[in-house]
């Protein structure tokens, strides 16, 4: 019986990555810490005490396409892993199951770590394999399975109205024929090589209605929200300064050898040499005032797609992960279906 959900989940080639285990340090760090996998023995262990486990067969237990029965049956295992690591989490909460396909199901979740939202997915592949690391057989007690050739990669569309783009600065018409929108974080090394390389002709493209939303990676980058409440400041006091000071933080300064104390110089000499009222923008860094925005947007696109490495595309409404050329994105423009183009309607 295939999952029948609505929602594709995940983001275009993560399912690739997460069997390769090129995924970043977030994520794999987190997800083997939560779940304390060793050999994936503790899991198993785990979930096969569960009230809702199987009992042992000679060969494979059935396992129960019951999304919501998954969920009570790994949820024990989760909070118990989290209790055994001491990680002082709060507000667990399944969000709705997403069918990636009739093989493949994905259960994300999401607790809240000190400041932090975290979103994570366990996926069933084939009702039988727990994706994590290593993958683990669930119809054969949670036994470690030898490399299998990983599933294809799927799309996922994320019509653009999704986001609230009016609260983020942009570039062309909002008429224009094709929309990118880019999440983006300072001292994510991917985007500001793109910011060096490729922003420049996105922007100039009168085809296109480029949006910048930040999404900074707190947990991995001690001054990523910093610089985003900054230039999300300098937006909302004087817009077209926008663009002068986030490529100033892209290309001119290395925010993660400065220390906390060092980010107000650096800010005020961009504003001075931008023009931007210096009072007015401190008082706007001081109560956060563009962080429900910004927050709003991350923990929307996260829900959609989990926890993602920077920086993330969407592209008329196609998910793409990293680096992405000029040539790239013109080739998806080109390349745009039936569900595309009904998106983008929508």
């Amino acid at each position: 019986m295939p999952f029948a959900f609505s929602s594709t989940f995940p983001p275009d080639g993560l399912l690739k990555r997460l069997f390769l285990r090129d995924r970043s340090p977030l994520f794999w760090g987190f997800l083997g810490l939560m779940l304390s996998l060793s050999g994936g023995a503790d899991l198993g262990k785990a979930l096969a005490a569960s009230p809702s486990a199987q009992s042992p067969a000679p060969t494979s237990a059935p396992v129960s396409d019951d999304p919501a029965a998954l969920q009570k049956r790994f949820q024990k295992v989760i909070l118990d892993s989290l209790a055994r690591q001491r990680i002082p989490y709060r507000d667990f909460a399944w969000l709705a199951p997403k069918a990636v396909d009739n093989d493949i199901l994905a259960l994300p979740f999401s607790i809240i770590v000190g400041a932090q939202k975290i979103v994570l997915p366990v996926y069933i592949i084939n009702h039988r394999y727990l994706v994590t690391t290593p993958l683990l057989d669930i119809t054969r007690h949670y036994a470690v399975v030898p490399s299998i050739p990983p599933p294809q990669p799927v799309s996922l569309f994320i019509p653009s109205s999704t986001f609230q783009l009016d609260k983020f600065p942009s570039t062309g018409s909002g008429s224009a024929p094709h929309s990118v929108i880019m999440f983006g974080d300072e001292q994510c090394s991917v985007c500001r090589r793109w910011n060096r390389e490729v922003q420049d002709k996105v922007t100039s493209d009168s085809s296109i209605h480029f949006t910048y939303i930040p999404y900074p990676q707190t947990t991995i980058h001690r001054n990523s929200l910093d610089a985003a409440i900054f230039e999300m400041c300098v937006y909302e006091e004087k817009p077209a300064a926008f663009w002068t000071i986030h490529n100033q933080l892209d290309q001119r300064v290395d925010l993660k050898n400065i220390d906390k104390s060092g980010l107000k110089p650096i800010f005020s000499g961009f504003m001075v040499q931008a023009g931007v009222p210096t009072p007015k923008v401190q008082a706007c860094i001081d109560q956060s005032r563009p962080l429900p925005d910004i927050s709003r947007a991350g923990d929307t696109l996260t829900s959609h797609i989990g926890v993602p490495s920077t920086p993330v595309f969407i592209v008329d409404g196609q998910v793409k992960s990293g680096y992405l050329s000029y040539d790239d994105i013109k080739q998806i423009f080109a390349q745009e279906t039936p569900k595309t183009s009904q998106t983008k309607s929508n």
